[in-house]
């Protein structure tokens, strides 16, 4: 029986790869909340891109070789964008849901495809298409059916300021860090994955450090940490290691702009959780749910026009010719 390879355009890889991500950092939620209760978002944080770092940096020596490592003169901008990626946005968004609901971190991350286009506008002063703003404004209103289940006052129930402030503030860090990759377009995704992660991880290192000095730090026991462990390893492994290298690789074929607007599957992967569990779905949620599909498709049909046909997509592994 022959074999045939699966034959995708660039862009549907890329798709591929967001879906993966997001799907993966949708789970993530749950198993964070669980976490949280028994160690701080620092220490969370550090601990998950303390690992993750080394692993991306492993994997950049075996496929790139050793001479990948070098910053070529790019070591304190990576420290910074790898801070704002991977620390800003972490501890910024765990810290306010924790003052507030999830699902504020939700409709906050469904913001962030707005914001990527407002700052390419600004940047540029090319104003962008008609369908990707009708595409952002379908994914915003399924995300706020999907987290009030069509009741919008629902939102201002345990709302307050700085936690919607903190949320927003640590969406703009990732947009940033995620744009952030086209000032690199002669690496692999790999590449840039490695060696920002590692600038966040130090960034992690100092935030950690500071808030040992005030006390601010709570770690499980001895006794905790098993239960803790499947917890910890999927944040780890799947939701920092695989879904970070899917995220930078389906970017890098699809670009910021359309590439954000795969962060309204988080939601929708929190709300599959949910059914698993036993949550009935509402009126307002299956809306929302398929207003953010709509969005999605929309989006994606908008980056296939014109678009060449192409082999089959080199892995984010790949190295780069």
């Amino acid at each position: 029986m022959s074999a045939f390879p699966l034959r995708l355009s660039p862009a549907a890889w890329g798709g591929l790869a967001l879906l993966t991500a997001t799907v993966m950092w949708g789970a993530a939620f749950p198993v964070s909340k669980a976490v949280l209760a028994d160690m701080d978002p620092i220490s969370m944080s550090l601990w998950r891109y303390g690992i993750a770092a080394p692993i991306f940096m492993a994997l950049l020596a075996w496929r790139e070789g050793a001479a990948a490592w070098r910053l070529e003169g790019q070591g304190w901008k990576l420290l910074g964008l790898g801070t704002l990626g991977f620390a800003g946005f972490n501890l910024l968004m765990f810290y306010a849901v924790g003052m507030s609901r999830p699902e504020f971190g939700a409709i906050v991350m469904a913001l962030q495809p707005l914001i990527a286009v407002l700052i390419q506008w600004a940047r540029s002063g090319q104003r962008p298409a008609a369908r990707s703003f009708v595409a952002l404004a379908l994914a915003v209103v399924g995300v706020l059916l999907l987290t009030t289940d069509g009741h919008p006052a629902r939102l201002t129930e345990h709302a307050a300021l700085l936690p919607t402030l903190m949320m927003i503030a640590g969406g703009m860090c990732w947009v940033l860090y995620s744009m952030g990759a086209a000032a690199f377009p002669h690496w692999s995704p790999l590449r840039y994955t490695a060696l920002s992660s590692s600038g966040g991880a130090l960034g992690l290192v100092a935030f950690w450090l500071l808030a040992g000095v005030f006390g601010a730090l709570r770690l499980p026991s001895a006794a905790a940490l098993p239960a803790l462990a499947p917890a910890l390893l999927f944040l780890v492994l799947l939701a920092a290691v695989l879904a970070v290298l899917c995220w930078n690789q389906g970017m890098r074929q699809i670009g910021a702009q359309r590439g954000l607007l795969f962060i309204n599957v988080v939601p929708l992967t929190a709300l599959l959780i949910g059914v698993l569990r036993g949550h009935a779905l509402g009126n307002g949620e299956l809306i929302g749910a398929a207003l953010v599909l709509v969005s999605l498709v929309l989006n994606q049909l908008g980056g296939q026009a014109g678009a060449k046909p192409s082999s089959i997509l080199r892995p984010a592994l790949a190295t780069p010719k």
